[in-house]
């Protein structure tokens, strides 16, 4: 019995590819990845998210983008996170994409199908950026967000929230976020 082997792509072919498709797709270490699309209150909560990190970064140095930014984490890894925010943005253009290289924030919805892969894979291939300060995982099955903070000395913390009445602090960009204004219009 013989198994297909796993086709590899170059980067140069992936971004061929996203130049010409309709949807979009992530790039793991050779593997071009279809995304998927999302559960309603998933983007409800993204949305939600968005909205609250929108006036509290106007007129800084610092921007935020919804599902649709392409995001850096090697030369071999590229993700779209649901949320990312980056300050003095950086952006790498191959083939007249525009990729996010310096994300300080960066937001993950969680389903139950990636919930481990979020919490796992990506949080790990995710330190890898220098200017990450913050990844802050958000579920979409309960009231429940955990932030990771990297401290000065490059470890992590990890604090939890579970209480709508709970504000996660993001004191380098300026922004506080309600979970009551993360969960606003969603129901469980």
């Amino acid at each position: 019995m013989s198994t297909n082997p796993i086709k590899r792509y170059s980067v140069k072919e992936y971004f061929e590819v996203e130049k010409n498709s309709p949807i979009k797709h992530e790039f793991v270490y050779g593997e071009i990845i279809a995304m998927s699309g999302a559960s309603e209150r998933h983007n409800t909560i993204a949305f939600n998210l968005g909205g609250e990190l929108y006036p509290q970064l106007k007129g800084t140095s610092c921007r935020g983008y919804i599902f649709d930014m392409r995001t850096k984490v090697n030369d071999q890894l590229y993700y779209y996170p649901d949320v990312v925010v980056g300050c003095n943005i950086r952006l790498e253009i191959m083939d007249s994409l525009e990729t996010l290289v310096n994300p300080i924030l960066v937001v993950e919805v969680l389903s139950r199908s990636t919930a481990k892969f979020d919490r796992d894979t990506k949080f790990r291939e995710y330190q890898q950026i220098d200017s990450l300060r913050y990844y802050l995982l958000v579920s979409q099955n309960e009231v429940n967000a955990t932030l990771f903070t990297r401290q000065d000395d490059s470890n992590w913390t990890s604090t939890n929230y579970v209480h709508l009445e709970n504000i996660i602090e993001l004191p380098l960009i300026n922004s506080r976020l309600l979970m009551s204004d993360i969960y606003f219009n969603t129901s469980f």
